[in-house]
C-alpha cells in the first residue's frame, strides 16, 4: 500500500508548521515562572534527542539481524545515568560556574582557556557528526520513498532526492530557531519545546507501532514462538562487542554535542537533572522494551528479499496497518531525525562560531573588530553559514554512501568519532594533573585512526579501487588493512576501529601528560576549574576599579558584542545578584568586570572575550597590568608567582630590598631589616629609599660625621641609584661585621640590592693570609708522604688482583676436576637406580649412595659459593624476568625426589608474576631451601608458595619436618651452623645451605626470614621486588618425563672424560634413548654427517684448551639438532653467552630429573 504524495506532503508541512509554531510560542512566551512544574518536564522530555532515526528504524533491523545487539545504544546511556550521574551533576555545575557554551568551549575553558585545543576539539565534533546527520538524511529519505514508491523516470536526480529537501528544510529551522541570539549561554525556550514535543510524538508513534505489532501476534505463546525465528542468544551477552558497543553508547551519550547542548547548555535548574535522569532511564527503557514485539512481528509478514531491514517498521504499517499507521509511522521518524540534526546545527554553529572562527578573526587586525560598533550581526551570520555548510556535507556524505549501508552502522561510525573526546572531557573532570598537550596528541591519534579504520573506508567501500584497498591494504600491505590492522580482523570493523583509535587516544592522552606535564598556568586554572566549588558561593567583594573603568563604559561593550536587549538583562541581574543599584557613571568593581568578562564568553567564547575586554579596557586608560590582574584566572597565577617570589625571598640567607623607578621601596625580605636592625614600622612599601640611607648614615654606618657629611654621603648614593649602574662593595659596620651588597637595575627603572653577611668569610680569608707563608712547604711534605702511600696501596692492590686471578682460575678448575668424576658416579647411580631387575636391598644401598653423593656435591657446592662471595667474585645481574618459569624448573627437579621419598610437594603461585631479581641467584636460594625442607621432613611434605604483599612477592617454603627450636632459629644461617637434627633419609649436612641463602639474599637486597614451630614444621620467607611490568603468558611448564617421550630418542653426548660418557649411555639407556658417544668435537662432527641427531649434549670444557661453544657453528652448519651445554662452574662470561645464543645451560653434577624434563621438550628432527 502506497500514500498519495499530497497527503505525505501536507501532514509533512503540517508537523513542521506545529514545530515552527510551538518554538515560537516557546520564545514569545515566558512559561516556566508561572508553571514551574513544566521546566523539568520539558528538560527530561529534550532529553529524548538521544533517540534518533537510529533507535526508531535501526534498532528493530538490528534486532532482526544481530538479536539481542540492539540493547546496546540504550543500556549504555542507562547505566551511565543510574551510576554516573554524579558526574553528569558536576559537568553541569562547572559549565553553569565557567559560563560555557559548547563541549569544546568546556575542554578549552578546562585546559587553561586553551584556544587551539577548542578550536581541535570543534573540528573533530564536526568531522564525527557529518556520519550522524546523513544517518538522518537517509532515513527520511527511504521513508518517503517506501511510502510513496520511487520516483519517475522522467525526474531529474536532485528533483527526486528527499535528502535534500530534509536537509535545506531542518537547516532552514535550525537557523530560525537557534541563532536569533548572539548570547550562546542564554536558553532557547522555543527551541527545547520543540525538541520536548518531538521526544514525545516519536515515543508515542513508537508505540502505535509496537500495539500493532502486538496486534499481529494475538497471544503471548505465539510471541514466544516467533521470537525463536529472532536471532536472541544468551550467549550474545558475554560477547566482548556486546559490551563494548554499550560502552560506546555510554561515552557517547556523554561527550554528543547534541547531548551537551541540551542536557548541559540548556539546562536552567541543576535540580531538574534529579528528574530528568529518571525520566530519560524509564524513556530508553520504553524504547528498549517496544522494539521487541515489532521486531518479531515484522519476521512474520512476508517482505521482498532486497527490502532492508531499516525499513520494517513502514513495511510493517503498510501491510497490516493502513494508511492512517503508516502516516503515524513517518511522522515518528520524521520528529526523531528533525529533533538530533536541529539541536546538532545549533550545537556545532556554536562551536564553530566561538572557538573557530571568531578567534581567528581576532588575530586579523586588518579587520579591525576591535573598532566595530556591533559584533553580533557577524556572529550570527557564522552560525547561519556553519548550518547551512554542515547541512550540505553530511548530504553530500549521505550521497557517498552504498545503498546497502544500514543506519546503525552509520551511528556507530559516528559515534565511535564522538567519542575520542572522552578522554579530554573525562580526564579534565577526574585528573587534575592532564595537560593539554596530552588531550590534544590522544583527540589527533584518535581521529586519524578513526579516519584510516572507518570513516575512509565507509566513503570508498562502493567503488571497486576501494574495496580493493580495503582487502588488501595500501601499497598491497596486508598489515595495513584499514579493517585488520597489524592482522587483527576477527573483529567487527566497528569494534576493531573502537578499540584501535579509543586505546591509541588514551593512551597518548596518559603518556603526554606524563612526558609533558601541564603548566603552572594549566595547573592553576585546573584548581579553580576542579576544586573552587562556587555553586552557591556569595556574589564577590565590591572592589573598585580604577576610576576610568565606568558601568557606562561595559554596558557599551557588552550592547556591541551581545546587543541592547542582552546587555541590559546582564547587567540586571548582576544587580540584582548585589543587590545594589549601578550608576551609569559609578565606578565598576571588580565582580561587575567579572560577570562582563562571563557574558562575553557565553557569545564568542572564553579567549575572544578576554582579548576583546583587555583591547577595550586598555583604551579607556587602565594600564594593561591592571586588566590582566583583574580577569579570573590570570589574577589567581599572579596571587600564586607573588606568594611564590615572597616565599622564595624569605627562605634565602640574603638581605633583599627592591625599589622602584621613583626612589620607593616596594619590597624586601626579613633578613634584610635583621641585618639592618630597623625599628619596627620603619619599613613599609612606598617609604622613599632616602630615608633608609640617611637613618643608616645618620647612626653611624659609615663612621662618626657631621650633619653637613651625612647629607653629602646621603645625595652621593641616590645619585648612584639613579644612574642605574650595577655595583659590589663590601664594608665593615661599627659592630664588626662584614657587609657585601651587590645592586642590579631593573628593566624600567628600580634597582635590587642584596646584602650578604660576609664577617666569617672575611675571617677565614685572614687566616689563610697568616698560613700561606709556610703552607708550600707542607704541602710539599704531605704530598710525598702521600704518593709513598699511594704507591705502597697501588702494588698491594696489584698483589691483590694477581692473587684474586690465581685464586678463581684454581676454584674454575678445582670446581671442574672435583665435579667430574662426581658427575660420573650420579649418572651410573642414576642409572642403577632405574635397572629393573634391582632388588630392595639394592635398591636402598642406591639411594644411600645418591644420597652420599648428593651430600657430596652440596658440600662442595657450598665451599665453592661461599668462597665466592667472599671474594666479592660474585656480581648479581639484576633484571626483570617472569618467576613461573623458575618455578617449573624446581618442580621438575624436586617432585621425583618427593615421590621417592612419597612427600607430598606442592607449588602455588599466580600466573603472570614478574619479578626483579638475579634469575642464577634467586633460583640458588630457593633451590637450597626446598633442598633443605626436603632433607629433614620425613612424613607430609613440602610447599612453595608466592602471593602479594604491596609492591613486593613473598615466596614461601613450607615443610612439615621436625621444626627448629626457638634458641637455634638466630644460629641457623651461621656458617658451619647445625641444628643436631638427623635427617631420616641418612642425609647429613655441612650448615652451609643455609648460610649461604643468607648471603646471597643480602647481596641481591631480599630479607630472608625464619618462623618455626617445633614438631610442627618450619617456614622461610624470602621478599622479592615486584617488576612493574605485566609479566607474558606463563608458559605451561616443562613437559613431564614421560619415558615414551623418550623412546627413540637420537642423543649425541660430548665429553673428554670416558666415565661421564659410559655414566650418561647408562643412564639414558635406561630412559630408551639412543645414544652416540663421541670425546672430540672432530668426533662429534663426524657422527653429525652421519646420521640425524635429535640433541646434542656438550660438556663445556674438553681437551686442548678446546670449548663446546666454539664448537657450536661447525656443528650447526652439519645439524639443526639442538644443543644443551653441560658445565661445572661455567662463570659469568659462560652464561651470559649462553643466554645470547639461546643455548641450555646445565650445572654439573647434572640432575637426572632436570636433563630427563629437558629431553622431554624437544622436538625431534625430521
Amino acid at each position: 500500500m502506497l500514500l498519495p504524495q499530497w497527503l505525505l506532503l501536507l501532514v509533512s508541512l503540517a508537523y513542521l508548521g506545529l514545530l515552527f509554531g510551538v518554538a515560537y510560542y516557546g520564545d514569545r512566551r515566558s512559561l516556566y515562572p508561572d508553571r514551574a512544574w513544566l521546566r523539568p518536564l520539558v528538560y527530561s522530555l529534550a532529553l529524548g534527542v538521544y533517540c534518533t532515526a537510529w533507535t526508531f528504524y535501526a534498532a528493530v533491523g538490528t534486532a532482526v539481524t544481530s538479536g539481542w545487539y540492539y540493547l546496546t545504544i540504550y543500556i549504555g546511556p542507562m547505566l551511565l545515568l543510574l551510576f554516573g550521574h554524579g558526574l553528569y551533576a558536576r559537568l553541569l555545575r562547572l559549565a553553569r560556574v565557567h559560563n560555557i557554551t559548547s563541549i569544546a568551549d568546556f575542554i578549552g575553558s578546562r585546559f587553561g582557556k586553551s584556544a587551539w585545543l577548542a578550536m581541535l576539539v570543534t573540528c573533530a565534533a564536526l568531522v564525527a557528526m557529518l556520519p550522524y546527520v546523513a544517518l538522518q538524511y537517509k532515513a527520511l529519505a527511504f521513508s518517503v520513498r517506501a511510502l510513496l514508491g520511487p520516483p519517475p523516470d522522467d525526474l531529474p536526480v536532485w528533483a527526486s532526492d528527499t535528502s535534500l529537501y530534509a536537509a535545506a528544510v531542518l537547516a532552514l529551522f535550525a537557523v530560525l530557531f537557534g541563532t536569533r541570539k548572539v548570547d550562546a549561554t542564554e536558553h532557547h525556550p522555543g527551541l527545547m519545546l520543540a525538541v520536548a514535543l518531538e521526544s514525545l510524538v516519536k515515543l508515542l508513534a513508537f508505540a502505535a507501532v509496537a500495539w500493532l505489532a502486538w496486534q499481529v501476534l494475538p497471544s503471548l505463546g505465539r510471541m514466544e514462538w516467533a521470537a525463536q525465528s529472532l536471532p536472541l542468544a544468551k550467549t550474545q551477552w558475554l560477547a566482548p562487542e556486546f559490551w563494548l558497543q554499550g560502552l560506546l553508547a555510554a561515552l557517547g551519550f556523554f561527550c554528543l554535542p547534541r547531548q551537551f547542548q541540551v542536557g548541559v547548555v540548556e539546562c536552567a535548574d541543576a535540580r531538574d537533572l534529579r528528574w530528568g535522569r529518571w525520566a530519560m532511564v524509564a524513556y530508553l527503557g520504553a524504547f528498549a522494551l517496544l522494539v521487541l514485539p515489532i521486531a518479531i512481528a515484522a519476521t512474520r509478514v512476508a517482505r521482498p528479499t532486497a527490502l532492508p531491514t531499516d525499513a520494517l517498521v513502514l513495511w510493517l504499517t503498510q501491510v497490516e496497518g493502513g494508511q492512517a499507521m503508516m502516516l503515524v509511522a513517518f511522522i515518528g521518524g520524521l520528529a526523531a531525525a528533525s529533533g538530533m540534526v536541529i539541536v546538532v546545527s545549533v550545537a556545532t554553529a556554536t562551536m564553530v562560531s566561538n572557538e573557530l572562527v571568531m578567534p581567528l578573526l581576532t588575530r586579523i587586525r586588518a579587520l579591525g573588530l576591535e573598532r566595530r560598533e556591533d559584533l553580533s550581526r557577524i556572529v550570527l551570520w557564522i552560525r547561519r553559514a556553519t548550518i547551512l555548510c554542515l547541512a550540505l556535507a553530511a548530504y553530500g556524505y549521505s550521497r557517498s554512501q552504498a545503498s546497502q549501508v544500514s543506519l546503525a552502522t552509520l551511528g556507530l561510525i559516528s559515534m565511535v568519532a564522538v567519542v575520542q573526546i572522552a578522554p579530554a572531557l573525562l580526564g579534565g573532570l577526574l585528573w587534575p594533573r592532564a595537560s593539554r598537550v596530552g588531550a590534544a596528541a590522544g583527540l589527533v591519534a584518535g581521529m586519524a585512526l578513526w579516519a584510516y579504520c572507518l570513516f575512509v573506508p565507509s566513503i570508498v567501500a562502493g567503488e571497486p579501487a576501494g574495496q580493493l584497498w580495503l582487502q588488501q591494504g595500501p601499497w598491497g600491505i596486508a598489515l595495513l588493512r584499514p579493517q585488520a590492522l597489524l592482522g587483527i580482523g576477527w573483529l567487527d570493523p566497528i569494534t576493531h576501529g573502537l578499540l584501535w583509535s579509543l586505546s591509541a587516544n588514551m593512551a597518548l592522552f596518559l603518556a603526554f601528560s606524563r612526558l609533558r606535564p601541564p603548566s603552572l598556568h594549566e595547573r592553576l586554572w585546573a584548581d579553580a576549574f576542579l576544586l573552587r566549588d562556587r555553586w552557591n558561593s556569595a556574589p564577590p567583594p565590591a572592589e573598585a576599579l580604577p576610576a576610568a573603568v565606568q558601568v557606562v563604559d561595559l554596558d557599551a561593550l557588552l550592547t556591541r558584542i551581545v546587543g541592547a536587549e542582552a546587555a541590559r538583562r546582564a547587567l540586571d541581574e548582576y544587580r540584582q545578584r548585589v543587590g545594589q543599584a549601578l550608576p551609569a557613571r559609578g565606578v565598576a568593581d571588580r565582580g561587575l568586570l567579572q560577570h562582563v568578562e562571563r557574558t562575553l564568553a557565553g557569545a564568542v567564547g572564553a579567549r575572544t572575550a578576554r582579548i576583546v575586554l583587555t583591547s577595550a579596557l586598555h583604551r579607556t586608560g587602565v594600564q594593561i597590568e591592571q586588566v590582566v590582574g583583574l580577569l579570573d584566572v590570570t589574577g589567581q597565577e599572579l596571587r600564586a608567582n607573588r606568594h611564590l617570589l615572597e616565599a622564595m625571598m624569605e627562605n634565602v640567607s640574603h638581605g633583599i630590598s627592591v625599589v622602584d623607578a621613583e626612589g620607593r621601596l616596594v619590597a624586601w625580605n626579613g633578613r634584610y631589616q635583621e641585618l639592618f636592625d630597623y625599628p619596627p614600622g620603619m619599613l613599609y612599601v612606598g617609604r622613599p629609599v632616602v630615608d633608609l640611607i640617611r637613618y643608616n648614615v645618620g647612626r653611624g654606618e659609615l663612621g662618626e660625621l657631621t650633619p653637613e657629611q651625612v647629607e653629602e654621603q646621603v645625595r652621593k648614593r641616590v645619585a648612584f641609584l639613579q644612574s642605574g649602574s650595577a655595583y659590589r662593595a663590601q664594608r665593615m659596620r661599627r659592630n664588626g661585621q662584614v657587609l657585601e651588597s651587590r645592586g642590579m637595575p631593573m628593566q624600567g627603572g628600580g634597582f635590587v640590592t642584596t646584602f650578604t653577611d660576609v664577617t666569617d668569610y672575611k675571617r677565614v680569608e685572614s687566616e689563610l693570609r697568616e698560613l700561606t707563608g709556610n703552607l708550600e712547604q707542607r704541602v710539599a711534605e704531605r704530598t710525598a708522604e702521600l704518593e709513598q702511600a699511594l704507591q705502597a696501596q697501588r702494588q698491594a692492590k696489584q698483589e691483590a688482583e694477581v692473587a684474586n686471578v690465581s685464586k678463581n682460575r684454581f676454584l674454575a678448575a678445582a670446581s671442574h676436576d672435583l665435579l667430574q668424576p662426581m658427575n660420573a658416579a650420579r649418572l651410573f647411580v642414576s642409572a642403577l637406580r632405574d635397572h629393573p631387575q634391582l632388588d630392595a636391598g639394592a635398591a636402598e644401598l642406591a639411594e644411600r649412595v645418591d644420597a652420599s653423593l648428593r651430600a657430596a656435591e652440596e658440600l662442595l657446592d657450598g665451599l665453592l659459593g661461599l668462597s665466592r662471595l667472599e671474594s666479592g667474585v660474585l656480581q648479581p645481574d639484576i633484571r626483570a624476568f617472569a618467576l613461573q618459569p623458575l618455578l617449573d624448573d624446581l618442580r621438575a627437579q624436586f617432585e621425583p625426589l618427593a615421590a621417592r621419598r612419597q612427600l607430598q610437594f606442592r607449588l602455588h603461585a599466580p600466573a603472570g608474576l614478574s619479578v626483579v631479581s638475579d634469575r642464577k641467584l634467586l633460583r640458588r636460594i630457593v633451590q637450597n631451601l626446598i633442598g633443605n625442607a626436603l632433607r629433614y621432613t620425613a612424613a607430609g611434605g613440602v610447599l612453595v608458595g608466592v602471593r602479594r604483599r604491596g609492591g613486593a612477592l613473598q615466596l614461601l617454603v613450607c615443610d612439615t619436618g621436625p621444626g627448629i627450636a626457638p634458641e637455634l632459629q638466630s644460629k641457623v644461617f651461621d656458617e658451619f651452623s647445625r641444628t643436631g637434627l638427623a635427617s631420616p633419609w641418612g642425609e647429613k649436612g655441612m650448615g652451609l645451605g643455609l648460610n649461604i641463602c643468607m648471603r646471597i639474599a643480602q647481596l641481591l637486597s631480599h630479607p630472608l626470614a625464619l618462623r618455626s614451630v617445633p614438631g610442627r614444621g618450619s617456614t622461610f620467607t624470602l621478599r622479592i621486588p615486584l617488576a612493574p611490568v605485566a609479566a607474558p603468558p606463563p608458559s605451561d611448564g616443562p613437559a613431564p618425563p614421560a619415558r615414551g617421550r623418550l623412546a627413540g630418542l637420537r642423543v649425541l653426548c660430548l665429553d673428554n672424560e670416558i666415565e661421564i660418557l659410559a655414566g650418561m649411555r647408562a643412564l639414558l639407556s635406561r630412559w630408551g634413548v639412543q645414544v652416540h658417544l663421541a670425546d672430540s668435537i672432530a668426533a662429534a662432527e663426524s657422527i653429525l654427517r652421519r646420521q640425524p641427531i635429535d640433541a646434542i649434549l656438550a660438556d663445556y670444557q674438553l681437551d686442548d684448551g678446546e670449548t663446546s661453544l666454539q664448537a657450536l657453528d661447525r656443528f650447526a652448519a652439519v645439524s639443526k639438532a639442538p644443543v644443551a651445554i653441560l658445565a661445572a662452574d661455567p662463570g659469568e662470561e659462560v652464561e651470559r653467552e649462553c643466554e645470547r645464543r639461546a643455548i641450555p645451560l646445565l650445572q654439573k653434577p647434572v640432575k637426572p630429573a632436570m636433563l630427563r624434563a629437558y629431553l622431554a621438550s624437544l622436538p625431534r628432527v625430521a
